[in-house]
Formats: C-alpha cells, sequence, structure tokens
C-alpha cells in the first residue's frame, strides 16, 4: 500500500512542529503523533519529492522528512496557478481522462477510452493553433489541475469565434478551491487573448453544472453527446 512507504513506528514531530501542526490544521488531539499516524493511514495520496514526503487528505497535506521520518508541518493543500507551458502538455491526457463523468456507483472507463477521435480532439497537437490556452494548478512541484480552451468542431463548440472549455483536477485534490482558482485564472487569459465568451458541454447530471453557474456560465441548449447522454451546452460571458 502507498502508505508503507511512510515509516509509522518511528513518526514523530518536534514540540514546535506539533504547534505548527494543531495550529494550521485546527486540531484538537492531544496527541499530535498518533493523529498524523492515522493521517497517513488513511492518506489520498503521499508524493515524495526531494528530502520530503507530502501526505494528502481531504484537502489537508502534511509534510514528513523522508530521512528522519520528522513531520515538520501540516497545512490546507495551497495550489498555485500559472499559465500553462509546452512542457505541461506531456500531462494533458492524465486530465482529459480524470475530466470524464463518472456518475457514483459507475465502474470507471478503461484509459483507452481518450483515444476515441470524439475525446482525443480536445487534445491532439495541443498549442498548434488559435484558441489552444491553459492554465495549470501545482502543488509541491506536481501539476494537480489543468483548464484549457480550444477551438474545435467538439460536442460543445458553438462558433470559430467562442473557445470550448475543458478542466481537471487529480481526485485527491478536488473540493479544495482549486478548480475556482484555475477557472478565473483562465478567464483572463482569455480576455487576453481577445476572447468575448467561452463554452463548454456538461452531462446535465454531473455536479458540475451549479459549479459552472456559478462561475457566470448559462445553458444554451441542450442535446445528446456522442454516446446518447443529456449534456448541456452552456456559455460564460467574459
Amino acid at each position: 500500500m502507498q502508505n508503507s512507504i511512510v515509516n509509522l513506528d518511528k513518526l514523530h514531530t518536534t514540540d514546535s512542529g506539533a504547534v505548527r501542526i494543531k495550529r494550521n490544521l485546527n486540531i484538537q488531539a492531544d496527541d499530535v503523533v498518533l493523529w498524523c499516524k492515522e493521517f497517513v493511514k488513511q492518506a489520498d495520496l503521499i508524493i515524495g519529492q526531494g528530502k520530503n514526503l507530502y501526505v494528502y487528505k481531504n484537502g489537508e497535506v502534511i509534510t514528513i522528512n523522508s530521512k528522519s521520518n520528522t513531520v515538520i508541518t501540516g497545512h490546507p493543500i495551497k495550489a498555485k496557478v500559472r499559465l500553462m507551458r509546452m512542457s505541461d502538455y506531456v500531462c494533458l491526457p492524465e486530465f482529459l481522462y480524470q475530466a470524464i463523468f463518472i456518475p457514483e456507483g459507475a465502474v470507471p472507463p478503461n484509459r483507452s477510452i481518450i483515444n476515441s477521435p470524439q475525446i482525443f480532439i480536445y487534445i491532439k497537437d495541443f498549442g498548434t493553433q488559435p484558441g489552444d490556452l491553459g492554465v495549470v494548478a501545482e502543488s509541491n512541484g506536481q501539476v494537480i489541475g489543468a483548464a484549457w480552451t480550444r477551438i474545435i468542431n467538439a460536442h460543445g463548440h458553438i462558433n470559430d469565434e467562442i473557445p470550448e472549455l475543458a478542466i481537471s483536477l487529480l481526485p485527491e485534490f478536488r473540493r479544495c478551491g482549486i478548480g475556482t482558482k484555475l477557472m478565473k485564472k483562465l478567464f483572463g487569459v482569455l480576455r487576453a487573448n481577445g476572447y468575448a465568451r467561452t463554452s463548454l458541454s456538461v452531462q446535465k447530471d454531473n455536479p458540475a453544472v451549479e459549479f459552472y453557474k456559478r462561475l457566470g456560465y448559462r445553458i444554451t441548449e441542450e442535446k445528446l453527446d456522442h454516446e446518447g447522454n443529456e449534456d448541456f451546452i452552456m456559455i460564460k460571458e467574459l
């Protein structure tokens, strides 16, 4: 299991570390080390980078020195949002897959699904045509989310003046406010590039519909996608 990369028997912290963890994560536990051990056992994701391990769970992260097994600190997940670089394009297949809506209780599709022409069009040769714009979110040096637009003949296409938007986060980093930061950053990028509107397509029963509404999208059309799912086509004025 992933949490086995942390030596729980040797896990410890300093007095100042315990104070930081309790303050930053607003925990009431008397035994901070025991709390951290339980946090590691239930972790959503553990990433090793340099001398540290970053342990993520439920919108929070604790930092452990991998050599000494010292819990250094903990804090709510924070992410830096920046422009997408060419070096980030290699991440797009993963985020394209993560963008696929999977209803509760449904079996996730095989990852090869992104190779279907109707889906792969969202990232094929990205960066080679007007409207190919994107931003990413980074946490501790890892790209954890992306939002991008294209002017392509895809399901949410309106016309060649309106880029269609896609957004995706790794599951461990959802519901932390990062998606909103990505969207707002991308809206600014679109405006700076002369675009007045952006569109998207979303399944009607996807909870993300309300997220898009909060960001100013409005429903303009309902139609079936290539698999027969009922979708909303939504537009936002920038």
